[in-house]
């Protein structure tokens, strides 16, 4: 598993206590990553036709009639007349966005030079929910409110991989980044 937690030091390995899928199981494991790098990653698994996993803070900024989640869907400041300043890292901290729902990213598109523009995921809400089942979110949506992606690991650079071998730092059960769904 790949994150993006800006309240860590990057390219380090962590563990979860207690965080499973069974009792008897190993804890989840993963390498915290600068969001630039979880979408290079993302853009080459899904240039090969290959979708992946991927959590992200859905709720945040979603339009679910259209089914586009974008930065400035909403204008929350300019209605309340209070600013809404808090980067991801200060959200992260005071528990206003965490990773809350694991969808499937399958599409991206990109402009002339590779670079994302729009990504798009397949919702499990069915398809009354978004545009028929999906949702398509911007490139700046998906650097404040992605999360984590479990991609193959052909798709990583060895340099990252290598990470796993490192000592895995431990973090408590009830970090904020593993907290249940809301």
């Amino acid at each position: 598993m790949l994150m993006n937690d800006p309240t860590r030091p990057y390219y380090k390995h962590y563990e979860i206590s207690y965080d499973r899928n069974v009792m008897e199981g190993k804890n989840w494991t993963y390498i915290n990553l600068p969001s630039d790098k979880i979408k290079e990653i993302a853009l080459a698994s899904i240039k090969a036709n290959e979708a992946i996993y991927a959590s992200c803070d859905v709720g945040k900024q979603l339009n679910n009639k259209e089914g586009l989640c974008a930065t400035d869907n909403y204008q929350y400041g300019q209605l309340l007349g209070v600013p809404f300043k808090m980067n991801k890292k200060e959200r992260i901290i005071t528990g206003e966005s965490g990773s809350t729902h694991g969808m499937a990213l399958i599409a991206v598109d990109v402009d002339k030079n590779e670079k994302p523009i729009m990504w798009q995921f397949e919702n499990s809400w069915g398809t009354e929910s978004g545009h028929n089942g999906y949702l398509t979110f911007t490139d700046d949506w998906f650097t404040e409110y992605m999360f984590r992606i479990v991609p193959h690991k052909k798709f990583i650079h060895q340099d990252i991989l290598h990470i796993l071998n490192s000592e895995p730092i431990i973090l408590p059960p009830w970090d904020p980044m593993f907290q249940e769904d809301k």
